[in-house]
């Protein structure tokens, strides 16, 4: 296991904690070692599920099963609540007609963004899919743009008639920052962010069916043609990647770091793009770990950026490794497996801690979920605490895979495959800190159905990755899952959509083109 650089380590070890970090930690100086109680987030028809966010109250979103396809589901004490079948998000809401939506991220308010589908008159009639933002009917109604109602349709960059079809909201902060992806009037996609204004999360003032507070926040270059947002922090400093085209032709994304502008300075910032021809000189690129590609997938609040990078080893060899970027300096986090030049590995959260989760390589090349404290690389699965009425240490019925978000208390959520399954079937996760006596932890048997189900195997960074949804097959009955391919650099932009190359796209722009492919279904 590859461990950090100093630097990281010691921002570790001095960093001032709160709440229940600083408990646990106070724990550990006792004798007592971290661990981890296991609550499987089930589908209401024991379907399968995902956890994609966790709030500071416990909350977790994601999506379950449902009998048509995935809806947006919330996880909040143990039960399963549905949010198609809520008041404000009914299958028969004007704002989404389909039965199809997922949640991304949730925020301490209980503001919840996704993407969901929706049919819309041009003519023809078709379906697209569009980024909302929702607030359950159980909690208040504030900071919503329909009176008495609390779900929003944020809309695209341009004009749904117009070729912008489609969005996804990715991230909320808990200062009601929304970012995501949208399509632009052109065709092409861009990163965005809507900055709430009275409370309201979309404005149409002239009626033109494009949203005049969803900010286009550009790319690194002039000619890079696809760039999204998937996280920021409470300041509005936002990350993201955009495809970035090089002289020779060929291209990869880049992570960017945006800072945004404080021009009354007041505290608040208030610019977000600054440039022209669709460049942002707000935006930082953060380079890369040696390879082509880096993608930044979270933000922490100190501006600390972690995601994955491609990484070539001095072998030869290619992965994408997880990486943790601080004041300029990118930090490859390594894997789980015992030689640190092999594996791939991908990071997907920071808390403010500096604690960070995602998804790596073990010694076997199975995907397994990790978090990543004081230098260490750990395997979730062998952190688990788990006992039934006798005391005795008992087997979870999920592999960990991946882990997709981490709260300022350390709670973990994300998913796993069941055991057992012969299809790679999964089950959403969530993980509550405890601090046990190690002299109280008791060896466990080995667990033979760890074995990887179909497609957990090392070439395959996760599905979903990036929170552009899987839209199933399209009408021509192949049912080949776009999202199911390693992320890979030099990338022609001649064939950025062909039909030939997808799998040797990366993860989101597969996703991508798999938009243009298959939203425009007739109903």
């Amino acid at each position: 296991m590859l461990r950090s650089s100093s630097k990281l380590t010691n921002r570790f070890l001095g960093v001032a904690l709160l709440g229940g970090v600083a408990a646990l930690a106070a724990l550990a100086q006792n004798g007592l070692v971290l661990r981890y109680e296991l609550i499987e987030l089930t589908a209401p028809e024991g379907g399968q599920s995902r956890a994609y966010s966790v709030n500071n109250t416990g909350q977790a979103v994601g999506w379950v099963q449902a009998d048509s396809g995935k809806h947006s589901a919330q996880w909040h004490n143990r039960a399963t609540t549905d949010l198609h079948g809520t008041v404000h998000f009914s299958l028969k809401h004007p704002l989404f007609d389909q039965d199809y939506s997922e949640a991304f991220a949730i925020s301490n308010g209980g503001q919840i963004v996704g993407t969901a589908r929706t049919s819309i008159e041009c003519p023809p009639t078709f379906v697209i899919t569009n980024a909302f933002v929702l607030r359950p009917s159980v909690l208040s109604d504030l900071a919503t743009p329909y009176p008495g109602d609390a779900l929003a349709n944020l809309m695209t960059l341009g004009n749904p008639c117009q070729t912008a079809y489609d969005s996804a909201a990715i991230g909320i902060s808990n200062s009601n920052y929304v970012v995501g992806w949208a399509d632009r009037i052109d065709g092409v996609t861009h990163a965005f962010l809507v900055r709430p204004l009275n409370g309201t999360f979309v404005a149409d003032l002239n009626e033109d069916l494009v949203n005049d507070l969803m900010i286009d926040l550009g790319t690194l270059a002039a000619s890079d043609p696809v760039s999204s947002a998937t996280a920021v922090n409470d300041a509005g400093e936002v990350t993201g990647y955009s495809y970035t085209l090089r002289g020779d032709g060929t291209g990869g994304y880049h992570a960017f770091l945006l800072t945004p502008l404080d021009n009354n300075a007041d505290g608040f910032p208030d610019q977000w793009y600054a440039g022209a021809g669709g460049v942002n000189d707000l935006m930082t690129d953060l380079g890369t770990l040696g390879g082509v590609n880096s993608w930044g997938r979270a933000i922490n609040n100190n501006g600390d950026v972690v995601g994955e990078s491609d990484y070539d080893a001095p072998t030869g060899e290619h992965y994408t490794r997880a990486f943790y970027w601080s004041d300029g300096t990118m930090t490859d986090l390594g894997t789980l497996r015992d030689d640190p030049l092999h594996g791939f590995s991908a990071a997907s959260a920071i808390n403010d801690a500096g604690v960070i989760v995602g998804w790596a390589e073990d010694e076997e090349r199975n995907r397994r979920a990790f978090v990543y404290r004081d230098g260490v690389m750990q395997d979730l699965n062998d952190l688990l605490y788990l006992l039934d009425e006798d005391g005795k240490r008992i087997t979870p019925g999920i592999t960990l895979t991946e882990a997709r978000d981490i709260n300022e208390d350390g709670v973990i959520v994300g998913w796993g495959t069941i055991r057992g399954s012969s299809d790679g079937s999964t089950r959403g996760f969530l993980l509550n800190p405890v601090m046990v006596d190690p002299n109280a932890l008791e060896p466990t048997e080995p667990d033979d159905s760890n074995t990887p189900a179909p497609g957990d195997d090392d070439n395959n960074p996760p599905t979903d990755y990036s929170g552009v949804p899987d839209f199933g097959a399209p009408d021509t009955g192949d049912d080949t899952d776009p999202n199911d391919g390693t992320p890979n650099g030099g990338v022609s932009p001649i064939s950025l959509c062909g039909a030939s190359g997808t799998a040797m796209l990366p993860l989101t722009l597969a996703g991508l083109c798999w938009l243009r492919w298959g939203r425009r279904r007739p109903v």
